[in-house]
This record gives C-alpha cells, sequence and structure tokens, in this order.
C-alpha cells in the first residue's frame, strides 16, 4: 500500500509541475483600448465601461479583461491587470459605450489553430532578443466595432474585426453598473451622447495595400539596420534590413510613423522619426487596389540632417520629420 502512495504523489508531482510549467509559458496581460479624443467635459469621449470581461481559454483557465473602463489610444493602452494563463479562444463581454448610452454584448471565437501556433511564435526584437506572446489588447470603437490585437511586447498584429451587438433590455446592467457612480445614466448621456458616432474612421484604418519601403542616400558610409512600422490600424512591426535596404513587398495597413536606425561611422548613429499626414496619405492610397504594388521611398542627406518621404517617386508632405543622435548598437555596427 505504501509503494502504491508513493507512485501516486509521484504522479501527482509530475503533473502538478507539468501544469505550473505551462501555466508560467502561457503567462500574459490583457489589455483594453479605445480611439482617444476629448469632448466636452470628457477626456476620453470613447471609453467604454466594464460589466463583464470574461476571455476564454483552450485550458479552461479563469481570464478576464482590466476591471472598470478602458484607457490609452487606438491600439496602445499603459493600463494592464493581473497576469493572465491559457491559450485565448475567445471572450464573453458586456460594456457600456456612454457616447452611444448603449450596452454591448461581445461574444467571440478567435481561430483555436491561430491561437496556438501565436502562444510559441517569436518575434526578432533585436540581434539577442526574441520577443514571446505578451498580451491580448481589446479595442472599442463606435457601433459595437472591436478589434482585439495579439502583442509581443513592441509588435501589435491584429487577430481580427468583431462586431458587438446591442442589448435591448439593459435595465438590469443600468442598476448593476451605475450603483456606485457618482453620475446618473441621464447624467452621463447629458455629457457625452453623440449622436454621430461612427466607426468608419477606424474601418479606413483597417484597410491595406501592397508596397515597399526603400531607402536612397547619398552616404556611401551609411549602414541601415530597422524599419519599425507604426500604422493607422494598430499594428506595430519592427523589421531588421538585409544588406540592401529596401523591404520586401508586403501587404499591410498605412504606416502613421515610420522610424529607422542607422550609422555612418561608429561616432555617428541616427533614429529617425517620420510622422505622416492622415488626411494626406489616406488620399493618395484612396484608388489604390489591394493587390496594386506601391513604392515608398526614404532620402537621407549626406549630412544625415534631412530626411524625405515619397511615394512612387512623388514627394509626400508629411506632418513632421525628426533626427535623434541613436544609442543602440546593432550586429555589424561600426
Amino acid at each position: 500500500m505504501a509503494k502504491v502512495n508513493k507512485f501516486l504523489i509521484l504522479i501527482l508531482i509530475i503533473t502538478l509541475n507539468a501544469s505550473c510549467q505551462m501555466k508560467d509559458k502561457y503567462e500574459w496581460q490583457s489589455y483594453t483600448c479605445q480611439p482617444l479624443q476629448q469632448y466636452k467635459g470628457n477626456e476620453n469621449i470613447y471609453s467604454v465601461e466594464f460589466v463583464r470581461g470574461d476571455i476564454l481559454t483552450l485550458e479552461g483557465d479563469p481570464a478576464r479583461l482590466p476591471f472598470g473602463g478602458s484607457s490609452g489610444r487606438w491600439g496602445y493602452t499603459g493600463s494592464a491587470w493581473t497576469p493572465q494563463h491559457g491559450t485565448p479562444i475567445g471572450a464573453d463581454v458586456i460594456y457600456y459605450a456612454g457616447y452611444e448610452d448603449k450596452f454591448y454584448h461581445l461574444e467571440i471565437e478567435f481561430p483555436i489553430e491561430e491561437m496556438k501556433k501565436a502562444m510559441d511564435k517569436t518575434y526578432k526584437y533585436n540581434d539577442y532578443t526574441d520577443e514571446k506572446f505578451s498580451g491580448l489588447i481589446f479595442g472599442f470603437a463606435p457601433q459595437g466595432m472591436v478589434v482585439v490585437w495579439k502583442q509581443y511586447a513592441v509588435f501589435r498584429i491584429e487577430l481580427g474585426r468583431y462586431q458587438a451587438q446591442v442589448i435591448s433590455n439593459d435595465k438590469k446592467l443600468e442598476e448593476q453598473l451605475f450603483r456606485n457612480w457618482s453620475m446618473n445614466r441621464e447624467e452621463v448621456a447629458e455629457r457625452d451622447f453623440l449622436p454621430d458616432a461612427s466607426c468608419e474612421k477606424w474601418d479606413m484604418y483597417r484597410k491595406r495595400y501592397t508596397f515597399k519601403v526603400k531607402m536612397e542616400n547619398e552616404n556611401q558610409a551609411l549602414k541601415l539596420f530597422r524599419y519599425c512600422f507604426t500604422n493607422y490600424n494598430g499594428e506595430k512591426d519592427i523589421i531588421f534590413m538585409p544588406p540592401l535596404p529596401a523591404t520586401s513587398y508586403d501587404n499591410r495597413a498605412l504606416p502613421q510613423i515610420l522610424e529607422l536606425d542607422w550609422e555612418t561611422s561608429g561616432r555617428e548613429r541616427f533614429r529617425g522619426n517620420i510622422f505622416l499626414n492622415e488626411k494626406v496619405i489616406f488620399e493618395k492610397f484612396k484608388n489604390f487596389k489591394t493587390e496594386e504594388k506601391q513604392e515608398f521611398e526614404i532620402k537621407i542627406s549626406k549630412d544625415n540632417r534631412v530626411l524625405e518621404l515619397f511615394l512612387n517617386h512623388e514627394p509626400v508632405e508629411v506632418d513632421s520629420v525628426r533626427i535623434y543622435k541613436g544609442s543602440v548598437m546593432y550586429e555589424g555596427s561600426y
């Protein structure tokens, strides 16, 4: 009997260790965000408040969205909750959008095989670090539009666009949500209601086009190491460059910020940021088909002081350009 008990205890220990290892392996954060905009006395008019925020996992581990309301801006927030565990495969969320005075129910499933692969995938951050899955970001836009991104540290990749449904019989939800608020529902609606709230803008951000980015320069000593794309659709991606300073053609959303790192000597390292103009860039792309190939060109002056952006050889008006002294060293640096 003692031998049997020892054997059972050993099996239990192995099972618990395996469970703990799996739990540690699939540890991540949950985040919620929305478009950032001020209106009257509300500094973040598009924020939503949660009544329920359950995230479903393959392993059955309980996971949740952070308590309270959404924060940050489209695609990003610095606010998270306690670590979550398991492979996320869906969500069951009830939230209130004060600017529409509506309760919504989001009930969705994620593609299981894609999420299983996502948990083990890594993205190359620099010469020394591969970033693993670190979170899910839920973004709430008007008219029940919800976008979910997978996060790998600084990388953000859209998982999908989903549609929440309006809850018509919401009296109990109203009582539950407003029980401890300093404002009642009528006061919130009076302050925040936007009769023309629409998700059209954020759906426009999601449109994808086929383009590449290449660099031209007058300095033969220049070495380009990295392009970083911060896109209007909330995605963020980094491409480390091969010997030729051009990306391959890729199907992606339009960039809001283009960032690049380069060197011209061991003492001359630079980071450049190009902040695109939303109206200008979407106007230029509005008649392009998604499969048609476009080309961005970045030109760097010989003295590293001027950074210009072109689209199909035509100059592009941008909001601003900033060039900093760089501090990051890469494999192949001077």
